[in-house]
């Protein structure tokens, strides 16, 4: 495994970049301000401005720190319209997680699963990892079809294993190998 420098990642409509402060109202109104899009994320709803300026400036202390690989989804012409991040590294399993959040507005477009491939191909090309994995809440099924389509497969459904807001979630879980990746 190679923690590679991080780099800004293009797709056919996308530009995915590090975040930057003038992001916040973006990110607050788009995402994280949003109850539909934060119902199945792990954090609360954002109450107000301040909470995304204080989380977009974490990111950035985070990305001096290195070893930080959170991208803002870009829509030339919109803005900030999501964010995509590799977490959770294994370096035994040479392995990682991604997360992801895609604003209302830009849902079914396909536009997460660009991001997804994006980050996958800087996964597997540039750290070298062999495995890259992800779950959902069982109650966005959208978010599994987004992985089947960037060539995960999916292993099993783990029960109750997030809580949120006094209720337990249900998460199928979706891999990816090198060799998977390498043959799609």
């Amino acid at each position: 495994m190679n923690y590679a420098p991080f780099r800004q990642l293009y797709t056919p409509r996308l530009i995915l970049r590090k975040l930057r402060a003038e992001d916040a109202p973006q990110y607050f109104q788009r995402l994280a301000g949003s109850s539909r899009v934060t119902e199945h994320m792990l954090f609360r709803t954002h109450q107000d401005l301040s909470e995304s300026e204080a989380s977009i400036k974490k990111a950035l202390c985070r990305y001096e720190e290195g070893r930080f690989y959170r991208w803002g989804i870009e829509l030339p012409g919109s803005g900030l319209i999501g964010m995509i991040d590799l977490l959770a590294f294994d370096e035994q399993g040479e392995s990682c997680s991604f997360a992801y959040m895609l604003g209302e507005d830009f849902w079914g477009r396909g536009y997460a699963t660009e991001a997804v491939k994006a980050v996958l191909d800087f996964g597997f090309r540039e750290m070298e990892l062999k495995r890259i994995h992800a779950d959902h809440f069982a109650e966005n099924p959208d978010s599994g079809a987004v992985m089947r389509k960037a060539g995960m497969r999916y292993v099993e459904t783990l029960p109750e294993k997030y809580e949120k807001d006094g209720c337990k979630h249900d998460a199928p879980q979706y891999v990816i190998t090198r060799n998977m990746w390498q043959s799609r």
